[in-house]
């Protein structure tokens, strides 16, 4: 979404916007918008803004509301994200420990099944690995920031990589294969095998973590 697009949401919007952050996820930038309230007919009026654009829409009461059971995506956007307009209401965000660790639990739980799915639904399993890289990122970056909330997470994956064994005491060296992209098609099965039971042993140490 344009500057320029933005910047008439923002005249158009007036009392009903609250702040627009713009959103580093993964390679692309996505514009997040915290609104006060839903109305359908009014926000009808502004489809064409919207109409094959990716964003992320918000209300207040997501955020407040919402901090226990959405918190792994509200922190990701709190910090991958710059203030573009408005009052920084992700500044104030207050999110427990322990809403934080069942989430991720969760989260972890999650993959472990879409591994099992995913990876057998696809004709070659090779493509099924990028997708897997980028969501590992997310697991690896909470599970840090659970141990150490003041930790800067470094953008380099495998100083990540190398602050989450630490951290966990895991070994992730598996997973550089992916990140060199040098995994050979022949040993992705066994590949996919390690993924498992490693994802397995995170959520062990996960659930098993002290607040």
């Amino acid at each position: 979404m344009t500057t320029k697009k933005l910047q008439n949401i923002v005249g158009v919007l007036k009392d009903w916007l609250v702040s627009i952050y713009l959103y580093r996820k993964g390679k692309d930038t996505l514009p997040v918008f915290i609104i006060k309230d839903v109305d359908f007919v009014f926000l009808n009026s502004l489809r064409s803004f919207f109409v094959r654009e990716q964003f992320i829409m918000l209300t207040e009461d997501d955020i407040r509301e919402g901090s226990d059971v959405f918190c792994l995506k509200l922190l990701h956007i709190k910090h991958h994200s710059t203030l573009f307009y408005g009052k920084d209401v992700l500044w104030i965000l207050n999110i427990q420990l322990s809403d934080l660790r069942s989430t991720l639990e969760l989260e972890i739980r999650n993959k472990i099944i879409q591994l099992r799915e995913g990876y057998l639904s696809q004709d070659k399993g090779r493509y099924f690995l990028h997708e897997l890289l980028s969501g590992m990122d997310f697991i690896w970056e909470w599970a840090l920031w659970l141990k150490h909330p003041d930790l800067k997470i470094p953008d380099d994956r495998k100083a990540m990589l190398s602050l989450f064994d630490v951290a966990w005491s895991c070994n992730s060296q598996i997973f550089y294969y992916l990140i060199d992209d040098v995994m050979e098609d022949r040993k992705v099965p066994s590949f996919i095998q390690n993924v498992h039971h490693y994802l397995v042993e995170v959520c062990t140490k996960v659930n098993n973590h002290t607040i």
